[in-house]
């Protein structure tokens, strides 16, 4: 075979490759967005009626295993890959869903799967974002894998809760479960399918033992931070993350009492947000390579947080159906972005780890405003406290924009060349 047939059948290969790791994305996340809303908010505000304290003790609880299993994923991943990684996440997932859809409603039950679903989505999530970079190290294709990976995600987006609000509509909020039984098994099998093409090299004391293990997420952890491109990424997340968290406890209230809405609009209106945000990734798609950086990033928190405040600034639904569209456009554009300048950064050995990192740093921003959300919530009103945080988003991107377009250098990532981009990142930093 020539060099250019050997080049050709490469690429094919590739393809192939990328498609079943968007597909596996798709099945993945389908249980995931069907069941984390309508599933277990929705039990927890229709079936139990929980108030903001409950709910938002629930979403803590979610959100607080989706960071440890964050932070433990980016050396497993880079210890023994992506696949094994997915493919013990996944399996665990289905059962998950059997449980949360064949035992009685209560509390514990949906504490316990709101636990598990964090914990395995966030060692799934690093596994899928580190699994194109173990394909191919092509930044064209890294570029456009990320982008069909994210617009997987936001399809799912719109099926997961759209097939949550039909089955909410026709059966017990409680059958919505049984999507997480059945959704990771395709993807379990688009995984299996899927080998890794480059294998770094892998040191022994990475892949076993406590004590390597958690020198390896040590190392995860400092790379970050001391590279300022990946830590001005790294910020971005963080900052422009921090005020969302208030959602995750308010928003099926904000539905309840503002809008006045039944449980069917908590599908549909997530939906709409996954047509935006697969339009955002397609679009991703299209940022030429010297507009990838993290202005343009930092652009595309801006859409989000004012479509955010669209969302939540009016009793509408027609006017939170607009603002759900915009806020997505903005989020489907972030994934790809971020994902792809993160293994432009990263080393390939320490990819899954500072991926891992950086999803870490995204969580646990979500994390913080849910301990005062519930007060602010009882003070001001749920409404109040959702468009203030809105504008919270907006205002970080904006001080990002100016930031980062102003930051002295010519690299890629606004603030200078790898590893030497403080000033941007200190910049970064203080808006």
């Amino acid at each position: 075979m020539t060099a250019g047939k050997k080049g050709a059948a490469s690429r094919s290969e590739a393809s192939r490759d990328a498609a079943r790791i968007v597909a596996a994305s798709f099945f993945m996340q389908l249980g995931f967005q069907a069941t984390y809303f309508v599933g277990i908010i929705g039990c927890a505000t229709y079936v139990l009626g929980a108030d903001a304290f409950a709910v938002s003790g629930m979403v803590l609880v979610l959100n607080l295993a989706l960071v440890v299993a964050g932070l433990a994923a980016g050396p497993l991943v880079d210890a023994v890959g992506p696949q094994r990684t997915l493919s013990f996440s996944l399996a665990l997932m289905s059962a998950a869903g059997l449980a949360g859809w064949l035992l009685p409603v209560s509390y514990p039950l949906l504490y316990a799967v709101a636990a598990l679903q964090g914990a395995l989505f966030g060692l799934a999530t690093t596994a899928m974002d580190a699994y194109p970079r173990f394909v191919s190290a092509d930044e064209a294709f890294l570029l456009r894998a990320n982008s069909l990976v994210s617009s997987a995600a936001s399809v799912a987006v719109i099926a997961g809760p759209a097939l949550g609000a039909l089955i909410v509509s026709a059966f017990p909020t409680q059958a919505d479960f049984a999507v997480l039984a059945f959704a990771p098994l395709p993807a379990l099998a688009l995984v299996r399918a899927t080998g890794e093409k480059i294998v770094p090299s892998r040191p022994e004391s990475a892949a076993g033992g406590g004590r390597g293990f958690a020198a390896s997420l040590v190392e995860g952890v400092r790379v970050t931070f001391v590279d300022g491109s990946l830590r001005l990424l790294f910020l971005v997340g963080f900052l422009g993350f921090f005020a969302y968290g208030a959602f995750d406890s308010l928003e099926s209230l904000f539905y309840r009492d503002v809008l006045h809405a039944g449980a069917q609009w908590m599908g549909w209106l997530s939906s709409i947000a996954g047509v935006g945000g697969t339009v955002g990734s397609l679009l991703a798609m299209r940022v030429p390579t010297r507009r990838l950086n993290v202005t343009t990033l930092s652009l595309m928190l801006l859409v989000t947080g004012v479509g955010s405040m669209i969302y939540v600034g009016t009793g509408s639904i027609a006017w939170a159906c607009a603002g759900q569209l915009v806020t997505g456009l903005g989020f489907g554009a972030m994934g790809p972005i971020r994902t792809t300048l993160t293994q432009r950064y990263a080393s390939f050995e320490q990819v899954g780890r500072v991926i891992s990192v950086m999803r870490v740093g995204m969580n646990s921003a979500g994390v913080l405003p849910l301990l005062v959300a519930p007060f602010l919530a009882d003070a001001f009103g749920v409404q109040a406290v959702l468009f203030s945080a809105s504008t919270l988003v907006a205002l970080i991107a904006v001080g990002f924009v100016v930031g980062t377009s102003r930051g002295r250098g010519s690299g890629p990532d606004g603030g200078g060349s790898r590893g030497g981009g403080s000033d941007g990142a200190s910049r970064g930093g203080r808006a």
